[in-house]
């Protein structure tokens, strides 16, 4: 008698199951998009598992799950709906994305897998896999894409005597007669071009043209960043004047490259406006490749210069807040850039807990200085209090952020830095888009 009671209940939740829908909306997308996910079809509070993976470019596996409890309507969706247990606790619509982990061992810091195109420029989607459980039996899957650039964007190298660099632009921008904005890229201490490569992909797909170029570790430019001549960027300035494509022209860099962002700019007014990643308004001391540590610590010689004329750079000073008062004022004002000569607003996106490069307490200076300017600009500053030195304007793991050894630290916590990760790309897009309005300018030298 008990057996043919049970089996009407058995055969009830299994219909539940199958009824159960996991629901995605974009399954392709760009990496700064949120996604919505949901899954329908449940009893009211009956718990269901959600599960996120994806492979790192050294091909390592990473791992988020949480639990979820389905609301009056049957109804669980990440955005309202508190994770119980799992890898992150409360609610976060994204929080299966920044919480993941690597199954085994240590991750890398930054593990979106950078991977290029067969062109070498454009970047290749990231696949993950999302999973729902209810009952410890699956009951639904999908691939999801996540991408760098939009398909439709478009890149080649830029032929510039004396400049390395590539060119992004939404398809059908450069031959279209319309102007956009532009935007010159800038990568960090790193060296290279791939980060500036990462910063133009994304711009081109929200609508910019972007430039990106390289300034040192790269053939036919220095291998240090010891007096690294920030010309190039004048000279692709010179270049963009004559395209017809070309609106106003605006400079973003993260780290280092935030540095060399701001120096352009105050240099040459024909930049209107400037994004600083995590930068300093005053330039650290240079960096030499084949002397241990390998960082600002190194050597005392400048790492930027301009027009053959050294820039000057701060000393270094162990365990020092350059925002305090003492006998170091005198070599911090002699180091700080110009920043309120930039001809237009300036974004400067920091971390309160930047290990590194210090950028919240620089971004402070950056502020002061910027009260000295003769015409008012809506500068702002973007300050994450738990967030280091490596934000970056996409959804990815946060969990390794700040493990990246003992001798280089770069602070911050996951759940900092997936805030900041989170907020900043799309004000800083929002930012150039104002700043960089479509009219009719001179570019003049």
């Amino acid at each position: 008698m008990l057996k043919h009671l049970l089996l009407p209940l058995l055969l009830s939740c299994n219909s539940l199951v199958l009824a159960a829908e996991l629901n995605v909306h974009p399954l392709e997308g760009a990496a700064d998009q949120a996604v919505r996910i949901s899954v329908s079809g449940l009893l009211p509070t009956q718990p269901v598992k959600l599960q996120l993976s994806m492979h790192d470019s050294n091909g390592s596996r990473w791992l988020a799950q949480a639990t979820y409890r389905a609301d009056q309507h049957g109804t669980a969706d990440t955005a309202s709906a508190g994770a119980e247990a799992g890898s992150y606790a409360g609610i976060d619509a994204m929080g299966l994305f920044w919480s993941m982990q690597p199954e085994s061992g240590k991750g890398r810091a930054t593990p979106l897998p950078l991977r290029n195109e067969a062109d070498g420029l454009r970047f290749s989607p990231v696949t993950m896999q999302l999973e729902a459980f209810v009952d410890g039996e699956r009951i639904g899957q999908q691939t999801l894409l996540r991408r760098i650039n939009n398909a439709d964007v478009a890149a080649i190298p830029l032929q510039l005597q004396g400049v390395v660099g590539n060119l992004y632009h939404p398809a059908g921008a450069l031959a279209d007669g319309r102007r956009y904005p532009v935007v010159i890229t800038l990568g960090g201490a790193e060296g290279g071009i791939t980060t500036a490569n990462m910063y133009a992909a994304w711009l081109a797909s929200n609508g910019f043209v972007a430039v990106a170029l390289a300034y040192y570790r790269m053939p036919g430019l220095p291998k240090d960043l010891v007096r690294v001549p920030i010309d190039p960027i004048s000279d692709t300035l010179d270049w963009l004047q004559t395209q017809p494509f070309a609106g106003r022209v605006g400079v973003m860099g993260g780290s280092w490259g935030g540095i060399v962002a701001m120096a352009a700019a105050a240099h040459d007014p024909r930049l209107q406006a400037a994004v600083s990643w995590v930068g300093s308004p005053a330039p650290f001391r240079g960096i030499r490749r084949d002397v241990p540590p390998a960082d600002f610590r190194a050597v005392d010689e400048p790492a930027l210069s301009i027009g053959g004329r050294d820039l000057p750079f701060l000393p270094y000073v162990e365990q020092l807040n350059w925002n305090q008062p003492g006998d170091h004022a005198a070599a911090l004002q002699k180091a700080m850039l110009p920043i309120e000569r930039i001809n237009g607003p300036l974004l400067l996106v920091a971390g309160g807990d930047d290990q590194l490069g210090a950028s919240g307490e620089m971004a402070a200076l950056a502020m002061q200085r910027l009260q000295r300017r003769s015409v008012p600009q809506p500068d702002v500053l973007l300050y994450y209090s738990d967030a280091g030195h490596l934000i970056t304007p996409f959804y990815q793991p946060t969990t390794f952020r700040s493990d990246t050894g003992p001798y280089i630290p770069v602070g911050g916590t996951a759940e900092g830095y997936a805030r900041a990760d989170r907020e900043s790309g799309p004000t800083v897009l929002g930012f150039l888009r104002t700043a960089l309005a479509e009219g009719e300018i001179q570019l003049t030298r």
